[in-house]
């Protein structure tokens, strides 16, 4: 009962961008309206797209998929700032971490695509990249059911698999968003808890067999 309060904020955004993607699965001009579109946030000021397109899902599958890595792994980071700040003050934390990372995800496309009218994003995957990416930090051998890998060769295939694609490109997937979301994680260890990129180092560097 502890763990399920202590996910309440998780349940927010879960329940939020729930909401909001099945009102936009039979609703194109919304999608339209909240999805991530560079061109239009550089030259008419649309800048709330960086954080709308971020509860916006294009398909049932789409959604269930991130909500999924949110549930298994945004409950644990918000326990962790829980720790770290304090109750009142980790809600708050967790509810910044999680907006700047949405928005931080999508500027790398912002930056590549910000004179082309054709493209446009959405979905959650760039703040799911970065709860992965700190969670690997606490337990970096913790095998992922899926795919069977542990925690830290995951992240390490999973950013150069998103580095590769966003170049390689033709799939209509922002990758970017998804590399840029994973650096924010790792940038925020190494910013603002060193004690954690510590822990990391010890126990990545202690073989779990």
């Amino acid at each position: 009962m502890l763990y399920l309060w202590h996910m309440i904020m998780t349940y927010v955004f879960m329940a939020v961008t729930g909401l909001i993607s099945y009102y936009c699965f039979n609703n194109p001009q919304m999608v339209g309206e909240l999805s991530h579109r560079p061109s239009l946030e550089k030259h008419h000021g649309q800048y709330y797209r960086l954080l709308s397109s971020g509860f916006v899902h294009g398909s049932k599958g789409h959604l269930l998929i991130n909500m999924f890595v949110l549930y298994q792994f945004g409950g644990f980071i918000e326990l962790y700032f829980q720790m770290r700040f304090g109750p009142n003050s980790g809600y708050i934390a967790y509810f910044t971490f999680y907006i700047v990372a949405i928005v931080f995800a999508n500027l790398g496309s912002f930056a590549r695509h910000a004179n082309n009218p054709g493209f446009s994003s959405i979905g959650a995957s760039g703040v799911t990249s970065s709860l992965v990416l700190v969670y690997c930090f606490f337990d970096p051998w913790q095998m992922f059911l899926f795919p069977p890998l542990p925690a830290v060769l995951f992240a390490v295939l999973y950013i150069g698999y998103s580095h590769w694609a966003s170049y390689k490109g033709g799939d209509n997937i922002d990758h970017q968003g998804h590399l840029w979301g994973a650096f924010f994680g790792v940038a925020f260890v190494l910013l603002f808890d060193r004690r954690l990129f510590n822990h990391f180092i010890d126990e990545v560097t202690t073989l779990p067999f």
